[in-house]
Protein backbone atom coordinates (compact mmCIF):
# COMPACT_ATOMS: atom_id res chain seq x y z
CA UNK A 1 0.00 0.00 0.00
CA UNK A 2 1.34 3.72 -0.50
CA UNK A 3 3.81 5.01 1.81
CA UNK A 4 1.74 8.36 2.46
CA UNK A 5 -1.92 6.50 3.29
CA UNK A 6 -2.35 7.15 6.88
CA UNK A 7 -1.49 3.84 9.52
CA UNK A 8 -4.57 3.58 10.90
CA UNK A 9 -6.23 2.93 7.02
CA UNK A 10 -3.11 0.75 6.85
CA UNK A 11 -4.02 -1.31 9.91
CA UNK A 12 -7.79 -1.49 8.97
CA UNK A 13 -7.90 -1.93 5.16
CA UNK A 14 -6.46 -5.81 5.07
CA UNK A 15 -8.93 -6.88 7.42
CA UNK A 16 -11.92 -5.69 5.95
CA UNK A 17 -10.06 -6.43 2.31
CA UNK A 18 -10.25 -10.45 3.65
CA UNK A 19 -13.99 -9.95 4.59
CA UNK A 20 -15.35 -9.01 1.26
CA UNK A 21 -13.18 -10.47 -1.01
CA UNK A 22 -13.78 -14.29 -0.57
CA UNK A 23 -17.25 -12.75 -0.02
CA UNK A 24 -17.67 -11.49 -3.38
CA UNK A 25 -15.49 -14.40 -5.01
CA UNK A 26 -14.96 -14.72 -8.46
CA UNK A 27 -17.34 -11.43 -9.57
CA UNK A 28 -14.71 -9.35 -8.17
CA UNK A 29 -12.62 -7.21 -11.03
CA UNK A 30 -11.36 -4.54 -8.46
CA UNK A 31 -11.03 -3.02 -5.25
CA UNK A 32 -9.91 0.79 -5.27
CA UNK A 33 -9.23 3.03 -2.36
CA UNK A 34 -9.47 6.68 -2.93
CA UNK A 35 -11.09 10.14 -1.00
CA UNK A 36 -9.09 11.11 1.98
CA UNK A 37 -7.28 8.25 2.73
CA UNK A 38 -5.18 8.76 -0.57
CA UNK A 39 -5.18 12.76 -0.72
CA UNK A 40 -3.55 13.80 2.14
CA UNK A 41 -6.45 14.57 4.12
CA UNK A 42 -7.44 12.27 6.18
CA UNK A 43 -8.82 13.03 9.46
CA UNK A 44 -7.69 10.57 12.20
CA UNK A 45 -10.44 9.50 14.20
CA UNK A 46 -13.17 11.76 11.68
CA UNK A 47 -12.60 10.83 8.47
CA UNK A 48 -13.94 8.03 6.45
CA UNK A 49 -12.42 4.99 4.46
CA UNK A 50 -13.53 4.98 1.14
CA UNK A 51 -13.45 1.95 -1.14
CA UNK A 52 -14.75 1.21 -4.58
CA UNK A 53 -15.17 -2.50 -5.36
CA UNK A 54 -16.10 -3.09 -9.18
CA UNK A 55 -17.67 -6.36 -9.79
CA UNK A 56 -18.04 -8.15 -13.12
CA UNK A 57 -21.91 -8.05 -12.84
CA UNK A 58 -24.65 -7.21 -10.16
CA UNK A 59 -24.37 -9.72 -7.29
CA UNK A 60 -26.51 -12.42 -6.44
CA UNK A 61 -28.36 -12.19 -3.55
CA UNK A 62 -26.49 -14.92 -1.61
CA UNK A 63 -23.47 -12.86 -2.19
CA UNK A 64 -25.36 -9.23 -1.07
CA UNK A 65 -26.08 -11.78 2.21
CA UNK A 66 -22.45 -12.56 2.56
CA UNK A 67 -21.16 -9.11 2.20
CA UNK A 68 -23.74 -8.12 4.86
CA UNK A 69 -21.89 -10.54 7.28
CA UNK A 70 -18.99 -9.73 6.51
CA UNK A 71 -19.39 -5.78 7.34
CA UNK A 72 -20.77 -7.06 11.01
CA UNK A 73 -17.84 -9.31 11.38
CA UNK A 74 -15.08 -6.27 10.39
CA UNK A 75 -17.32 -3.73 12.55
CA UNK A 76 -17.29 -6.45 15.51
CA UNK A 77 -13.03 -6.37 15.35
CA UNK A 78 -12.72 -3.03 14.44
CA UNK A 79 -15.84 -0.71 16.77
CA UNK A 80 -14.13 2.28 16.07
CA UNK A 81 -14.69 2.58 12.37
CA UNK A 82 -18.70 1.65 12.52
CA UNK A 83 -19.47 4.86 11.17
CA UNK A 84 -16.65 5.57 9.29
CA UNK A 85 -16.69 2.99 6.24
CA UNK A 86 -18.15 4.26 2.80
CA UNK A 87 -18.01 1.14 -0.02
CA UNK A 88 -19.54 0.86 -3.39
CA UNK A 89 -20.17 -2.17 -5.05
CA UNK A 90 -20.24 -1.17 -9.04
CA UNK A 91 -20.46 -3.13 -11.63
CA UNK A 92 -18.33 -2.74 -14.50
CA UNK A 93 -20.88 -1.21 -16.39
CA UNK A 94 -21.53 1.34 -14.76
CA UNK A 95 -17.53 2.09 -14.61
CA UNK A 96 -17.07 2.23 -18.30
CA UNK A 97 -18.65 5.33 -19.25
CA UNK A 98 -20.45 3.62 -22.03
CA UNK A 99 -23.57 3.85 -20.54
CA UNK A 100 -25.31 6.98 -19.35
CA UNK A 101 -26.96 7.58 -16.32
CA UNK A 102 -30.20 7.56 -18.14
CA UNK A 103 -30.19 3.73 -18.85
CA UNK A 104 -31.05 1.27 -17.29
CA UNK A 105 -28.26 0.69 -14.98
CA UNK A 106 -27.85 -2.14 -12.69
CA UNK A 107 -27.66 -0.55 -9.34
CA UNK A 108 -25.12 0.28 -6.79
CA UNK A 109 -24.41 -1.44 -3.37
CA UNK A 110 -23.27 0.84 -1.27
CA UNK A 111 -22.53 1.09 2.34
CA UNK A 112 -22.13 4.46 4.21
CA UNK A 113 -22.11 6.01 7.64
CA UNK A 114 -25.11 5.07 9.23
CA UNK A 115 -26.64 3.18 6.53
CA UNK A 116 -25.87 -0.70 6.00
CA UNK A 117 -25.40 -2.21 3.14
CA UNK A 118 -28.27 -1.31 0.43
CA UNK A 119 -29.31 -0.99 -3.13
CA UNK A 120 -29.28 2.59 -4.66
CA UNK A 121 -29.67 3.53 -8.25
CA UNK A 122 -26.97 5.13 -9.94
CA UNK A 123 -27.35 9.08 -10.50
CA UNK A 124 -25.50 11.56 -12.39
CA UNK A 125 -23.75 12.44 -9.27
CA UNK A 126 -22.42 8.87 -9.06
CA UNK A 127 -19.32 10.37 -11.83
CA UNK A 128 -18.15 12.30 -9.21
CA UNK A 129 -17.22 9.15 -7.73
CA UNK A 130 -15.50 7.85 -10.51
CA UNK A 131 -13.42 10.72 -10.72
CA UNK A 132 -12.11 10.44 -8.01
CA UNK A 133 -11.11 6.76 -8.37
CA UNK A 134 -10.07 7.30 -11.95
CA UNK A 135 -7.40 10.30 -10.82
CA UNK A 136 -6.13 9.25 -7.94
CA UNK A 137 -7.75 5.51 -6.97
CA UNK A 138 -5.23 3.17 -5.03
CA UNK A 139 -5.83 -0.74 -6.62
CA UNK A 140 -5.82 -2.84 -3.62
CA UNK A 141 -6.94 -5.70 -5.50
CA UNK A 142 -7.85 -6.67 -8.87
CA UNK A 143 -7.31 -5.09 -12.21
CA UNK A 144 -6.03 -1.42 -12.05
CA UNK A 145 -8.14 1.43 -11.49
CA UNK A 146 -7.70 3.14 -14.76
CA UNK A 147 -8.31 0.11 -16.80
CA UNK A 148 -11.99 -0.28 -15.79
CA UNK A 149 -13.16 3.42 -14.63
CA UNK A 150 -13.62 5.27 -17.35
CA UNK A 151 -12.64 9.72 -17.43
CA UNK A 152 -15.11 11.71 -16.29
CA UNK A 153 -14.54 15.37 -18.19
CA UNK A 154 -15.32 18.72 -15.97
CA UNK A 155 -18.57 19.22 -17.90
CA UNK A 156 -20.10 15.93 -16.39
CA UNK A 157 -18.19 17.17 -12.61
CA UNK A 158 -19.97 20.47 -12.94
CA UNK A 159 -23.61 18.72 -13.79
CA UNK A 160 -23.45 16.52 -11.35
CA UNK A 161 -22.13 19.02 -8.45
CA UNK A 162 -25.03 21.37 -9.55
CA UNK A 163 -27.83 18.13 -9.45
CA UNK A 164 -26.03 18.20 -6.11
CA UNK A 165 -26.83 21.61 -4.99
CA UNK A 166 -30.32 21.54 -5.80
CA UNK A 167 -30.74 18.17 -4.07
CA UNK A 168 -29.51 20.25 -0.90
CA UNK A 169 -31.29 23.21 -0.82
CA UNK A 170 -34.76 21.04 -1.48
CA UNK A 171 -33.73 19.00 1.45
CA UNK A 172 -32.00 21.09 4.11
CA UNK A 173 -35.12 22.95 5.27
CA UNK A 174 -35.80 19.41 6.60
CA UNK A 175 -33.20 18.85 8.70
CA UNK A 176 -32.99 21.00 11.71
CA UNK A 177 -30.54 19.80 14.14
CA UNK A 178 -26.63 20.32 14.04
CA UNK A 179 -24.99 17.26 12.59
CA UNK A 180 -27.02 17.63 9.37
CA UNK A 181 -26.35 20.82 9.10
CA UNK A 182 -22.57 20.57 9.62
CA UNK A 183 -23.05 18.50 6.60
CA UNK A 184 -24.66 20.95 4.35
CA UNK A 185 -22.82 23.52 5.12
CA UNK A 186 -19.35 21.50 4.30
CA UNK A 187 -21.00 19.69 1.22
CA UNK A 188 -21.97 23.21 -0.21
CA UNK A 189 -18.64 24.55 0.33
CA UNK A 190 -16.99 21.40 -1.34
CA UNK A 191 -19.57 22.16 -4.41
CA UNK A 192 -18.38 25.99 -4.60
CA UNK A 193 -14.73 25.66 -4.92
CA UNK A 194 -15.47 22.48 -7.62
CA UNK A 195 -17.57 24.69 -9.61
CA UNK A 196 -15.31 27.83 -9.46
CA UNK A 197 -11.94 25.73 -9.99
CA UNK A 198 -12.91 21.74 -11.18
CA UNK A 199 -11.35 20.30 -8.46
CA UNK A 200 -12.30 18.11 -5.28
CA UNK A 201 -11.29 18.16 -2.39
CA UNK A 202 -11.26 17.48 1.55
CA UNK A 203 -14.27 18.96 3.09
CA UNK A 204 -11.84 20.96 5.41
CA UNK A 205 -9.73 22.13 2.49
CA UNK A 206 -13.10 23.78 0.87
CA UNK A 207 -14.10 25.29 4.32
CA UNK A 208 -11.29 27.47 4.52
CA UNK A 209 -11.51 27.81 0.71
CA UNK A 210 -14.79 29.70 1.17
CA UNK A 211 -14.27 30.83 4.00
CA UNK A 212 -11.74 33.52 3.20
CA UNK A 213 -13.74 33.76 0.03
CA UNK A 214 -16.67 34.73 1.72
CA UNK A 215 -16.41 36.13 5.00
CA UNK A 216 -19.75 36.38 6.21
CA UNK A 217 -20.19 32.92 6.36
CA UNK A 218 -17.36 32.66 8.97
CA UNK A 219 -19.45 31.53 12.03
CA UNK A 220 -21.84 29.21 10.28
CA UNK A 221 -18.38 26.90 8.19
CA UNK A 222 -16.22 27.48 11.68
CA UNK A 223 -19.40 25.82 13.52
CA UNK A 224 -19.50 22.96 10.97
CA UNK A 225 -16.00 22.18 11.09
CA UNK A 226 -16.14 22.14 14.91
CA UNK A 227 -19.25 19.61 15.14
CA UNK A 228 -17.18 17.34 12.45
CA UNK A 229 -14.25 17.61 14.73
CA UNK A 230 -16.29 16.62 17.26
CA UNK A 231 -17.88 13.68 15.63
CA UNK A 232 -21.25 15.84 15.73
CA UNK A 233 -22.42 14.36 12.90
CA UNK A 234 -25.86 12.57 14.63
CA UNK A 235 -25.97 15.46 17.41
CA UNK A 236 -29.71 16.05 17.20
CA UNK A 237 -29.18 19.49 19.13
CA UNK A 238 -31.53 22.23 17.73
CA UNK A 239 -29.50 24.43 15.28
CA UNK A 240 -29.23 28.33 16.56
CA UNK A 241 -31.36 29.76 14.89
CA UNK A 242 -28.91 32.78 13.79
CA UNK A 243 -27.42 30.38 11.71
CA UNK A 244 -30.26 28.78 10.26
CA UNK A 245 -31.14 32.20 7.57
CA UNK A 246 -27.29 31.57 6.70
CA UNK A 247 -27.76 28.36 5.22
CA UNK A 248 -30.59 29.39 3.24
CA UNK A 249 -28.22 32.48 2.08
CA UNK A 250 -24.80 30.08 1.83
CA UNK A 251 -26.96 27.66 -0.49
CA UNK A 252 -28.49 30.12 -2.48
CA UNK A 253 -25.12 32.18 -3.23
CA UNK A 254 -23.74 27.90 -4.46
CA UNK A 255 -27.24 27.60 -6.75
CA UNK A 256 -26.43 31.09 -8.06
CA UNK A 257 -23.05 30.38 -8.67
CA UNK A 258 -24.61 27.05 -10.80
CA UNK A 259 -26.86 29.92 -12.63
CA UNK A 260 -23.94 31.84 -13.41
CA UNK A 261 -21.69 28.69 -15.06
CA UNK A 262 -24.44 27.72 -17.31
CA UNK A 263 -25.59 30.99 -18.34
CA UNK A 264 -25.33 31.38 -21.90
CA UNK A 265 -24.42 27.54 -22.39
CA UNK A 266 -26.77 25.05 -24.30
CA UNK A 267 -29.98 23.38 -22.22
CA UNK A 268 -29.23 20.69 -20.08
CA UNK A 269 -27.04 22.39 -18.27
Amino acid sequence: MDADVPDSVVRVVPDLLGEILPAVGERLVGIYLYGSAVSGSFDEGVSDVDLMVATDSALSDVVVDALASAHERFWAVHPDFLDRIDIVYAPTVTLSGTVGMADDLPPLLTVSPGSPLHATQATQEWVLNRRLVFETGVTLAGAPARSVVAPVSLDEVRDAVARKLYSLREWAPSVRHRGGHAYVVLTTCRALLTLTTGRQVSKAEAAEWVRCRQPQFRLLIDSALEWRQAQAVRDETPLPESLVSQIVDLLDLACASVEEECRGLPSGC
